[in-house]
């Protein structure tokens, strides 16, 4: 494996971005793209009228045709195609040809509504965030299931029976496109074999041309057909996240589930001697190899690679999995130490002791990769939200853990981040220089320091909270509605459920399910805030409203030991039930606020507390809170306690979250522990994540650490490579982190 990771570690160097003096995109490790991207535009401009779906497989069929595979001899998997970057999983940045479309007819945003488009600009003034696009191009799950059972032929076959019932040209138009786009995706795999084929001559070796054959006689027929061998299955999944990403240029975050998939094709592997146990442990450490090495894991100072790994949960009929496929991709990324996939370990209440065990101890061991998502939550959740249950059963997550029906739907997981102490902060003082982009938004937040009692002052908050909600929400829809013209994904699509029998494209909301997250943080952070004022200024009076916001607007300066004393009151996830039963009861209010919410692809918003980094990233602009936060400084992470009065126990901080209705959040929640390396056994975690899931908790993620060695990192980076730490929803070297990032993990709080 050492020579294969050269190989790739070389390759990979060839294919970083690169920029001219001026910014612009510097293509020149690309000509190939470019040769496509020259091809299409002259291809639009002489069928100006072409609809966007044909277009998209004319873009498709274009790659296919132009394409040189890339072939590393020392691995038996066949996926890079060379048209994007090494860090791009499929998202519409530069550097990636399939991005060509969103890049050429993104001005269609703004030219849908110029004035929506420029309120844009202003959205992270007034508390509504998310990234540069006006739709999640990220956070995507295959219908992997789908093309595993069915083969890419089977697919084309049902399409080709269904274009019987088109009633429009727009239809036939999705119909066609999918249809071409599939046998352009065989195409590919096909070039990939004539090459493994030209190569085998020349071939270093047994091993090289073991591989370069497997290649040859595989590529040649998966994904047009299903996998029949454990292998051909690896071979499958990977490429067709490979390659999708390099066509459609859109994220695919989600690798699969292979403990689910694959175990027939591994058992009768074993029953007919094709394989051994210790084949496929390097068989799956191949196969992880190359999200690490295409993202340079080792020095990137934030490696997001929103690449995940599912396992574990259940079966389409509900039956627990953990199986030898489990077992084998658990000890491969052990004992590769691999960084990515990210392994989000689905768990229940009939999961097997010993799924839990292995996990908690790979966990304390500091491999620190994982997230444990709750099936007893999350599934419930997502039925409440109107999916069908044996759909739901087969939910994946990512790119963190932004919760995704597989093969049903693209959830638009977390592309709409609201700061909720910000609202605070905009009922508490005046901010002169907002009130014009509040009079762009048409919100005028509530002034709640003359309120008589707590109930008006939670009731003025609650309602600006709503129109700022509202309005993001519709910010979004308006915005995102030309997504259909922009960036059509025909292949995509058809491996979804419903885009086929609607004869829709996925952005044109034909998917079974067409939902759209809404990460709300700072929640600790705003329950806090509103109790301390509930305690201090309404219940015990011993401060007015006024006299807290001028503290509030001065950052506490002159009023440390005020501070200590707001800082000191009952917080949440302190098992305090008169502060939890408050934040149960904010988190409802929450809940009917986004039921309402209606998307451009017609589906709801998915309410979440998953935050990302979010809780660093978006605090910085928002004033001194009542909880005893300074200027500027982190809120709360996810559902985790606020870090203003850390809780002193971890069984306290889970029974805090049992007072909170999770069945309303199918977004997902987070609670992100930081343990003690060496001070906990396997027996006492395993213990912590089935109270976790027996309190119906959606989602916890682990980082075990010591703090001592955290800090002679930063003196002596050298003696520690290969520490990994979680961040939120990635993990990354330790050494290769900002040193502000670094800090504020040795900060948190250790459950000991």
């Amino acid at each position: 494996m050492e020579e294969l990771k050269k190989q790739m570690i070389e390759y990979n160097k060839g294919k970083w971005p690169k920029y001219k003096e001026d910014g612009t995109p510097d293509w020149t490790n690309f000509g190939i793209s470019l040769d496509i991207e020259k091809r299409m535009d002259e291809f639009v401009k002489k069928n100006p009228d072409t609809d966007p779906n044909l277009i998209k497989a004319e873009l498709h069929e274009t790659i296919a045709e132009k394409f040189e595979p890339v072939i590393f001899p020392q691995s038996p998997f066949y996926f890079e195609m060379g048209v994007r970057a090494a860090p791009n999983w499929g998202t519409p940045e530069q550097f990636n040809v399939g991005s060509w479309m969103f890049r050429k007819y993104h001005h269609l945003f703004e030219k849908n509504n110029p004035e929506k488009f420029r309120m844009l600009g202003l959205r992270s003034q007034c508390a509504i965030d998310w990234f540069s696009h006006c739709v999640d191009s990220d956070h995507h799950s295959l219908g992997y299931t789908k093309v595993l059972e069915k083969g890419l032929a089977g697919i084309i076959d049902e399409v080709l029976e269904g274009r019987r019932g088109c009633r429009s040209d727009s239809e036939r138009n999705f119909i066609d496109a999918s249809i071409r786009s599939m046998r352009a995706v065989i195409s590919i795999s096909k070039k990939f074999s004539d090459k493994a084929r030209k190569m085998l001559p020349a071939a270093g070796g047994e091993k090289e041309r073991r591989y370069l054959s497997l290649i040859a006689e595989t590529a040649v027929r998966v994904p047009e057909h299903p996998p029949k061998t454990f292998y051909e299955g690896l071979a499958a999944l990977w490429f067709l996240r490979e390659v999708t990403a390099s066509i459609e240029g859109i994220g695919i975050s989600i690798l699969g589930h292979p403990d689910r998939v694959l175990l027939k094709l591994y058992e009768d592997d074993l029953r007919k001697s094709r394989i051994t146990r210790e084949e496929a442990v390097e068989l799956a450490g191949i196969w992880m190899m190359p999200t690490d090495i295409k993202f340079d894991i080792e020095n990137v100072k934030w490696p997001e690679t929103s690449t995940t790994l599912t396992l574990g949960g259940c079966d389409r009929e509900g039956r627990p999995i953990y199986n030898e496929v489990t077992e084998i991709f658990l000890e491969a990324h052990s004992k590769c130490n691999y960084v990515n996939p990210k392994l989000n370990c689905r768990f229940g209440r009939n999961s097997d002791p010993r799924y839990i065990r292995e996990l908690s101890r790979q966990v304390l061991a500091g491999h620190n990769v994982f997230a444990f998502l709750n099936d007893d939550s999350l599934i419930e959740a997502n039925v409440k939200a109107g999916k069908r249950r044996e759909d739901c059963n087969l939910y994946g997550a990512g790119g963190c853990q932004e919760t995704v029906v597989e093969g049903c739907e693209h959830s638009e997981g977390a592309y709409y981040y609201f700061n909720m102490p910000r609202i605070l902060d905009f009922c508490i003082h005046d901010h002169d220089e907002l009130q014009d982009s509040f009079s762009r938004f048409s919100i005028k937040p509530a002034e709640i320091l003359s309120s008589g009692n707590f109930g008006e002052c939670y009731a003025r908050f609650m309602k600006t909270t709503a129109e700022f909600i509202v309005h993001g929400a519709e910010l979004r829809r308006e915005a995102g509605a030309p997504w259909p013209q922009v960036n059509p994904c025909p292949f995509f699509s058809s491996t979804l459920y419903g885009c086929i029998e609607n004869r829709k494209d996925y952005s044109a909301g034909g998917a079974r399910y067409n939902p759209s997250g809404l990460s709300l943080v700072g929640f600790g952070t705003i329950v806090d805030s509103l109790y301390a004022i509930k305690q201090a200024c309404f219940d015990g009076k011993w401060i007015s409203p006024m006299e807290l916001a001028s503290v509030l607007r001065r950052n506490w300066e002159g009023h440390e030991k005020l501070r200590m004393r707001f800082a000191g009151l009952p917080k949440y996830g302190h098992n305090n039930p008169e502060v939890d039963r408050f934040a149960g009861q904010f988190a409802e209010d929450l809940r009917i606020i986004s039921d309402k919410l209606v998307n451009s692809r017609g589906g709801k918003f998915q309410p979440s507390f998953f935050v990302y980094y979010s809780y660093v990233r978006i605090a910085k602009d928002t004033l001194a809170t009542p909880d005893g936060r300074r200027n500027g400084d982190m809120y709360s992470q996810g559902i985790s306690p606020g870090r203003i009065s850390p809780a002193s126990s971890l069984t306290d901080m889970i029974m805090s979250l049992e007072k909170i209705d999770f069945s309303w959040f199918p977004g997902n929640s987070v609670l992100d522990v930081q343990l003690p390396l060496g001070r906990m056994d396997v027996d006492t975690l395993s213990s912590v994540v089935m109270a976790f899931g027996k309190i119906k908790a959606p989602t916890m993620q682990c980082n075990c650490v010591d703090v001592k060695q955290l800090k002679d990192a930063q003196l002596h980076p050298e003696q520690h490579r290969d520490l990994v730490v979680r961040i939120s929803g990635l993990s990354a070297k330790f050494i290769a982190l900002e040193k502000d990032v670094q800090d504020e993990i040795i900060r948190r709080n250790v459950f000991a």
